[in-house]
């Protein structure tokens, strides 16, 4: 159970990260806004750590300038300080280093990751560390995983992973 929580949890978070990267590469800066925030009368919950470090909350959609929408939309990862990779429960060396994003609907967005082994991920740490869910969804939330082009750390809550990662981790921390 546990070890199935993390990988999912960890592996989540990864699809995440490339997802976030194919989009920011293949669409406009109002593109990308408008698939983050359409119908949304006030930025959702899981938005709201982004927008408290940009010192934009307090705002609705439609109220942030063209420049703060870039902001708010943009990661720019850059994928040479990428330090999340995704996770197997046992040891197959041959994913030791893959080429992700070979099919043709990639674009030719491919990158090298590699697997690692999931007791070896960050989670199994906050896991054992973390005294509740609370204080679970915070040291999840602060993770980074990469830097931005621009040299600022991208988080798990920039990515808006970490109350879905936590959901799944919620039965691990308190087990039956």
């Amino acid at each position: 159970g546990d070890i199935h929580a993390i990988t999912a949890a960890n592996n989540l978070l990864a699809a995440a990260i490339d997802t976030r990267m194919y989009h920011e590469a293949t669409q406009s800066d109002e593109a990308l806004y408008r698939r983050l925030t359409a119908d949304l009368s006030s930025f959702a919950p899981g938005m709201q750590p982004r927008l408290r470090r940009l010192g934009l909350e307090g705002k609705n959609p439609t109220d942030l300038s063209p420049a703060e929408r870039v902001r708010f939309a943009r990661l720019d990862i850059d994928s040479d300080t990428l330090s999340w990779n995704r996770v197997v429960d046992c040891n197959d060396r041959m994913l030791r280093q893959i080429t992700i994003g070979q099919g043709k609907e990639e674009k030719g967005n491919t990158r090298t990751t590699k697997f690692e082994i999931t007791v070896a991920s960050e989670l199994m740490a906050i896991l054992s560390l973390s005294e509740n869910l609370q204080d679970m969804r915070r040291r999840i939330g602060a993770i980074v995983v990469a830097r931005s082009k621009a040299g600022e750390a991208v988080t798990a809550d920039d990515l808006g992973c970490a109350g879905a990662m936590t959901v799944l981790m919620r039965d691990a921390i308190e087990p039956s």
